[in-house]
């Protein structure tokens, strides 16, 4: 025997032999949609078009198709340019753990779009993770013409999950530059965190958005589901999943038609205090001219005692950053009026009184107004700044000031 009949049979010896490929199930019956094949392998996609004029919760999908895309300043302050709504993709995820991290995978990845005169879904589903590169191809070529990625905490979980699911494929050339993200949880906890409970999607569903979903399954009950669907090949175990996914989608579109609605456009719109309040800090933080004053007496008008301090406090505060003194100080008396207590607000006056509407003799007025209340309080910290305070007025007056203002 030579040496290359020798080397053929360590060769054969040596080379193990090919497992069986696994039968994937026809999940057709339970989900629609069709197997995908190609040259890097096979995975499953759902296509829906929806109607302009279906409707989830008090929006029809049509809507998106004009919606003022420029009302995107109000939530990020800047837009990088002009966008048109075909631009826009929204995506969710259904994963393999909650957690995160590179042994967690997007198992189901579905995008939702406005294409010509409907709504069009596509859900990308892997059953098993063999599929996964076949189907990120996929989802990578539907996604490269958008420009806008709207998401609901994708920026936290979804778009980093599906990141590391590309760079772990050796396809991170496929991941999309995006011109923009979206994240509608940040949104939503800006204008909505002082009113509701929770700003979760299903929260806001129920509060925002008046839908009720019927026989949905728990989130955290959706890894172990599609563990069993590996496991057992039963299609019907994915049904429940699949409609959770079209679920998310089309309530991230209703969250974003009720943020870009006319509701918010102009201070009087608004009919909930505390949405107002949230509104009146949202355009101070992008510094629109004259709109926080519109939204912080809208609050004032509309609200509560406890409604109308806190719109008071944002007002006299945002008159004090624009240097409009007198403003700032009858706003602060106007909030005494209701709050007599107020430590901050005196404070904030003795401010004024001593370095912009100069009146000493006022400016330890309230301070020792302020004084008394910090003691009475136990506020010891503030006590003694505010002690310091008074005995650099007594100084500026030369003498001390007895018995005024109480």
């Amino acid at each position: 025997m030579d040496l290359q009949d020798k080397l053929r049979r360590m060769h054969k010896k040596t080379t193990p032999l090919s497992k069986p490929q696994k039968s994937l199930p026809d999940l057709s019956p339970f989900l629609g949609g069709e197997e995908i094949a190609g040259p890097e392998g096979s995975f499953w996609r759902i296509e829906k078009e929806l109607p302009a004029d279906l409707r989830h919760g008090p929006y029809r999908l049509g809507e998106i198709a004009n919606v003022d895309l420029s009302r995107v300043c109000l939530w990020e302050g800047t837009s990088k340019g002009k966008f048109d709504p075909e631009d826009l993709v929204f995506l969710d995820t259904e994963t393999t753990g909650l957690a995160g991290g590179t042994g967690t995978t997007a198992f189901l990845v579905g995008l939702g779009f406005w294409e010509g005169k409907s709504f069009r879904l596509e859900q990308f589903l892997m059953r098993d993770f063999p599929e996964e590169p076949p189907m990120l191809q996929e989802i990578s070529e539907v996604l490269e013409p958008k420009k806008i990625l709207i998401t609901f905490n994708g920026r936290s979980f979804d778009w980093p999950l599906l990141q590391t699911r590309f760079t772990l494929s050796r396809m991170h050339k496929n991941i999309p530059a995006w011109e923009e993200h979206w994240d509608l949880l940040f949104w939503a906890r800006r204008l909505w965190r002082k009113k509701l409970s929770s700003c979760s999607l299903n929260s806001l569903e129920r509060n925002i958005l008046n839908f009720f979903r019927e026989g949905d399954i728990p989130g955290w009950e959706i890894p172990q589901r599609y563990f069993d669907f590996i496991r057992s090949g039963r299609g019907e175990l994915l049904q429940d999943i699949c409609e959770h996914n079209v679920w998310d989608i089309l309530s991230m579109v209703g969250i974003l038609l009720h943020l870009f609605g006319e509701k918010y456009r102009h201070a009087e719109g608004v009919e909930c205090p505390r949405e107002a309040i949230a509104l009146g800090r949202i355009h101070e933080k992008n510094n629109r001219e004259n709109a926080p004053e519109e939204y912080y007496l809208q609050a004032i008008q509309k609200g509560n005692k406890q409604v109308r301090v806190e719109a008071l406090k944002n007002l006299a505060l945002y008159y004090k950053k624009q240097q409009n003194w007198e403003k700032s100080r009858e706003t602060w008396n106007s909030l005494l009026k209701i709050q007599e207590n107020s430590i901050l607000a005196r404070v904030e006056l003795a401010k004024i009184y001593e370095h912009r509407l100069p009146d000493p003799s006022k400016a330890l007025q309230v301070t020792l107004q302020a004084l008394v209340f910090a003691w009475h309080e136990g506020r010891e910290r503030e006590a003694a700044e505010l002690d310091y305070r008074r005995k650099r007025l007594e100084r500026k007056l030369k003498k001390p000031l007895k018995g005024k203002g109480f």
